[in-house]
Parts: C-alpha cells; sequence; structure tokens
C-alpha cells in the first residue's frame, strides 16, 4: 500500500512538471508563430528567443544577421547566449564591413 501511494505521488508531481513544460512550450510557440503579425516582412526588428526558452531579445535585423553569422542565432533562437557587450558590437559594427571589403581586395590594414 506504500508503494502505491509513494508511486501516486511521484506520477502527480510527474503531471504538474509536464504541465508547466508543456505550457511554457505552447507560449513560446504561439509568440514565434504570431510575431508576423507584429513584426512583418519589412519591419526593421526581429524577435530572438533567449536561450532559457521563456524570454526574448529585440534586435535590429542587421543585428540579428551578424549574431547568426557569428553562430549566435538558429531558427529565431539563440543557441547560445551573447553577452550585452556582444549584442551592443553586432548593432555598432554596421561600418566594418567596408573594411572587410576593402582587406579581401589588399586595400586594409597593412602587415
Amino acid at each position: 500500500q506504500s508503494e502505491g501511494n509513494v508511486l501516486i505521488t511521484k506520477l502527480r508531481k510527474q503531471s504538474v512538471d509536464n504541465k508547466e513544460k508543456n505550457d511554457n512550450t505552447v507560449r513560446v510557440k504561439t509568440l514565434l508563430n504570431d510575431q508576423g503579425a507584429s513584426f512583418g516582412p519589412f519591419n526593421s526588428q526581429v524577435v530572438i528567443l533567449n536561450t532559457d526558452g521563456k524570454t526574448f531579445t529585440l534586435l535590429q535585423n542587421p543585428q540579428a544577421m551578424r549574431l547568426k553569422k557569428a553562430g549566435y542565432i538558429e531558427d529565431r533562437k539563440f543557441v547560445i547566449q551573447p553577452s550585452q557587450e556582444v549584442i551592443d558590437e553586432a548593432l555598432e559594427s554596421q561600418g566594418d564591413l567596408g573594411g572587410a571589403i576593402k582587406g579581401f581586395f589588399g586595400g586594409g590594414k597593412e602587415e
């Protein structure tokens, strides 16, 4: 009888844990799928899910693309949560593209 009570208690706890996890999964998927209503294809900003799976970061499109190229973002989600400094650098590095092109064609920094 005691084993049955322990099993029932364990299953009830597991049900509560699963409900919280499932509720969060549904909330995140709903928010990601509905972001097109708030952030259309011509909007200058994009919402990225943080690695905690619960909160989001609002980024400028070029900033998000730089972070994606650096390996921080996949499928509108951070796979590695960048520091605020890295996020700020991705926004401010808009002028670096010209320098990168000059470097590629031999007009960059001298060695």
